[in-house]
């Protein structure tokens, strides 16, 4: 039987409830009300190495930088970039059909096609669609954190916000995002320790 899960109450296969709170997505007995199952929705974790990163820029020369900083720590075995939301969407869709391990997701907030927001609550959609775990979003941009992107963030969650600045001078950008980069690696692993 499609959509039912096994209730240990109720001793059968029964429909369930999905409910998202507190950070957390509770499975529920449609009958008894049961807990079937717990997810955290902001489990920290470490990338085991199998997992993909996706990037999506329009800048090549930012997604270049990022890449090469992610390579170099290791992060995850496999790296996708993308110059826009819809061509991030169209991989991370395939990736959740085949069930492959997402570690991140880092994302512009401004880009042609389909910007970072757009794409954030697509990627949102289809977790929900697919009862799949979400996947942590690092919002990069230079656009500043208005109270508008916050109240986004909070829906989109777990998600976070960095800004690489606006620094024209492209050594510095590239020091700037191998800095911000690194430190979210660092955390990210930390918080896994």
């Amino acid at each position: 039987m499609e959509n039912t899960q096994y209730c240990l109450c109720c001793n059968e296969e029964v429909p369930f409830n999905t409910v998202f709170r507190n950070e957390r997505q509770e499975t529920t007995c449609a009958f008894c009300g049961f807990t079937l199952d717990v997810q955290k929705l902001w489990e920290a974790r470490k990338p085991s190495g199998k997992g993909y990163t996706l990037i999506a820029d329009d800048s090549k020369y930012t997604r270049k930088i990022i890449e090469d900083l992610l390579r170099e720590k290791s992060f995850s075995s496999n790296l996708l970039s993308f110059e826009n939301g819809l061509e991030l969407i169209s991989s991370y869709s395939r990736l959740l059909k085949e069930k492959q391990k997402i570690d991140i997701a880092i994302i512009d907030l401004n880009m042609p096609v389909m910007d970072g927001l757009t794409a954030a609550r697509t990627m949102r959609s289809l977790e929900s669609q697919g009862m799949a775990k979400k996947t942590p979003i690092i919002f990069f941009s230079s656009e500043k954190a208005d109270e508008g992107l916050k109240k986004q963030m909070e829906l989109l969650k777990p998600a976070n916000y960095v800004n690489k600045g606006s620094d024209p001078d492209p050594d510095n950008l590239a020091l700037r995002i191998e800095f911000l980069v690194t430190h979210l690696i660092d955390k990210y692993e930390q918080a896994t320790g």
